[in-house]
């Protein structure tokens, strides 16, 4: 779009062109967009495996997905100074103390907290699940959590089938545990 007089070229029409430019090339551009970024796993989903993790339990020793494999497991997102999740407590402590007839397993994964506060909870809660420590925060990252509390219904294959995000009721816990196989 440049206009010659005489040997001289003209560029006022230059931005012109640069906009006309851009309006063909930019819907071929990739952009970035708010889905997982290069690399990262996609969020657990109702139907997926559940994210495999190694976490370190109260008593010091190695916990993750595998030492459950083979059963159902709950996992609960949680923290001592979480009001939800502190009334959601009895609850779990009600399930858990079930679980080896139904044969299923709760396992409880402190976040965004201290193993002191952690352990000093337990006892106060009178807790009767195993408790993991995920203090650096890796497997709520992995798990998309944003916040406790959060639970997780898996069933023995290791495939979430109900995800509870905020605290639970005695009518989710029964549909989460019915969706992940256990027979009540």
């Amino acid at each position: 779009m440049n206009i010659r007089f005489g040997n001289k070229i003209k560029y006022s029409h230059m931005p012109l062109l640069w906009a006309m430019v851009w309006l063909t090339v930019s819907p071929t551009i990739s952009w970035p967009q708010n889905g997982p970024q290069v690399g990262q796993k996609p969020a657990p989903a109702v139907g997926a495996a559940a994210i495999s993790f190694e976490l370190k339990s109260l008593e010091g020793k190695a916990v993750g997905l595998e030492t459950f494999r083979g059963k159902p497991l709950v996992i609960n997102f949680f923290a001592s100074w979480c009001d939800p999740c502190r009334e959601e407590m009895p609850l779990l402590n009600q399930l858990a103390s079930g679980s080896n007839k139904d044969g299923y397993t709760i396992l409880g994964i402190a976040v965004e907290d201290t193993r002191a506060a952690v352990m000093q909870y337990v006892a106060e809660a009178k807790l009767v699940f195993p408790i993991a420590l995920d203090l650096n925060s890796t497997v709520k990252r992995a798990y998309r959590i944003f916040g406790p509390p959060a639970t997780f219904f898996i069933d023995s294959r290791g495939v979430v089938q109900d995800i509870v995000i905020g605290p639970m009721t005695p009518e989710r816990v029964r549909e989460g545990l019915k969706k992940a196989g256990v027979a009540r």
